[in-house]
C-alpha cells in the first residue's frame, strides 16, 4: 500500500511530468537523430536509384549493336509474316509455317536471281568505267585546283589515299566479315522468329500482372500491325522510285539502268543516305559520255526523289502508317549517331514502334483518350 501511493506522488509530482514530457518531445519529429537517419536514407534511396539508371543506360549503350540486330530480326519477322500471309491468302490449304518458309526462299531466290543477273553486265561496265575513269578524274581535279577549297578537298583526299594499304585493307575485310555474319544472324533469327511468334508473345506478356496480359498482348499486335502498314507503305514509294530511276536512265541511253534502278529500289529503305548512295553509280556511269549527261542524270535522281516527296510518300500514306517529316530527320539523326549506318536503316521502324507505344500506353493508357486516334485518321 505504501509503495502504490509512493509511485503515485512521483507521478503526479510536477518534475516527474517535466522529465516524461521532455522525454517524450525528445523522441518526435523533430529528434535530431530521427532526421539524420531519414536524411541518410534518403541519399542513399536517390544515390542508388541515379546508380541503377547510370549502369542501365551503360549497358543499353554498350549493347546497342545486339539492340539493333535484335529489333532488325524483329522487323524481318514482321516481313516474312507479311509475305507469309498473301501465300495463304492464295490458298487457304498452306499452313503458316510452310508459308514463312515459302516467303524466306522467295526473298532470297530474288536476290541470287538479281545477282546472278547484275553480275556480269556490272563486271563489264566496271572495266569500261575503270579505263575511262582516270581521265574524268583528272579533269574534274584540274578544274577543282583552280578553287581554294578545291585544292583543299584534293590535298585531304590524296592525304587519307596515302594511308598504308594494308590496314585499310584490313578493316574493310573485317567489316565486310562483320556484316556477313549480323546478316546471317539477322536471317536465321529472324526466320525462328517468324516461324513461331506466340511463343515469344506469350513469354513477353507473363513479364506483366495476370489482369493486365491481355493489354500488353493487344499492344504487341498494335505495334506489329503498323510495322506492316509502314513496310507496305515503304515497299510501294520503294517500288515508285525505282522503276520511275529505270525509266529515266534507259530514256537517257544509261548502261545499266534497270541494275542501277533495282539498286535505287533497295538503297532508298535507308531515309536521307540511301537516295544519295544510290545516285553515285549512275553519276560515275554518265561520267563515260561526258559533263552533259552527267547533268542530266543528276536531274533524274533529283526529280525521282521530289516525285517521291510530294507525290508518292503523301498518297501512300493516305493508306499506310503516316510519320511527320521533322520527326522522321531527327530519328535518322539520332539513329546514326547511336548505331551508326544501321541505326540509321531502322530509324524509321524503330520511330514507328515509340509513335505506337506512345499511343496505345500513355494517351489512351494513361491520359483515356480514345478519340485522337479517330480524329488523327
Amino acid at each position: 500500500m505504501l509503495d502504490f501511493i509512493r509511485n503515485t506522488f512521483q507521478a503526479a509530482s510536477p518534475a516527474a511530468r517535466t522529465s516524461s514530457a521532455h522525454s517524450n518531445a525528445s523522441k518526435g519529429p523533430f529528434d535530431p537523430k530521427q532526421q539524420s537517419d531519414g536524411f541518410m536514407t534518403r541519399v542513399l534511396i536517390v544515390v542508388g536509384t541515379v546508380l541503377c539508371v547510370g549502369l542501365l543506360l551503360w549497358f543499353l549503350w554498350a549493347s546497342i549493336s545486339i539492340l539493333l540486330l535484335s529489333f532488325g530480326s524483329v522487323l524481318f519477322a514482321v516481313l516474312l509474316r507479311a509475305i507469309g500471309r498473301i501465300f495463304c491468302r492464295i490458298s487457304s490449304k498452306i499452313p503458316q509455317k510452310l508459308a514463312v518458309t515459302l516467303a524466306l526462299l522467295l526473298l532470297i531466290g530474288l536476290i541470287t536471281g538479281f545477282v546472278m543477273l547484275a553480275a556480269p553486265r556490272i563486271s563489264e561496265q566496271a572495266s569500261t568505267l575503270s579505263s575511262n575513269l582516270p581521265a574524268a578524274v583528272n579533269k574534274i581535279e584540274s578544274q577543282l585546283e583552280e578553287t581554294q577549297w578545291g585544292h583543299y578537298i584534293i590535298d585531304k583526299v590524296r592525304s587519307d589515299a596515302s594511308a598504308p594499304n594494308l590496314s585499310r585493307m584490313t578493316g574493310y575485310v573485317g567489316s565486310f566479315l562483320g556484316i556477313v555474319a549480323n546478316t546471317v544472324v539477322l536471317l536465321i533469327a529472324g526466320f525462328f522468329l517468324a516461324l513461331d511468334p506466340n511463343l515469344y508473345v506469350n513469354g513477353f506478356t507473363r513479364l506483366f500482372p495476370i489482369a493486365r496480359r491481355q493489354r500488353a498482348r493487344e499492344v504487341v499486335g498494335c505495334v506489329v500491325q503498323q510495322l506492316e502498314g509502314w513496310l507496305l507503305g515503304q515497299f510501294i514509294a520503294m517500288l515508285a522510285v525505282g522503276i520511275l530511276t529505270w525509266a529515266g536512265l534507259m530514256l537517257l541511253g544509261i548502261p545499266l539502268a534497270l541494275v542501277l534502278g533495282v539498286l535505287t529500289f533497295i538503297l532508298d529503305f535507308v531515309p536521307f543516305i540511301g537516295p544519295i548512295v544510290a545516285a553515285v553509280p549512275g553519276v560515275l556511269l554518265a561520267v563515260l559520255q561526258g559533263p552533259e549527261m552527267m547533268l542530266y542524270v543528276g536531274l533524274v535522281y533529283l526529280g525521282v526523289q521530289q516525285v517521291e516527296s510530294y507525290v508518292v510518300v503523301p498518297l501512300v500514306q493516305q493508306r499506310t502508317v503516316s510519320v511527320p517529316p521533322v520527326l522522321v530527320l531527327l530519328g535518322a539523326l539520332l539513329g546514326g549517331v547511336l548505331g551508326g549506318l544501321p541505326g540509321t536503316i531502322i530509324a524509321m521502324p524503330t520511330l514507328v514502334t515509340f509513335m505506337t507505344l506512345i499511343q496505345e500506353l500513355y494517351i489512351k493508357d494513361a491520359l483515356g483518350d480514345h478519340q485522337s486516334t479517330d480524329e488523327d485518321k
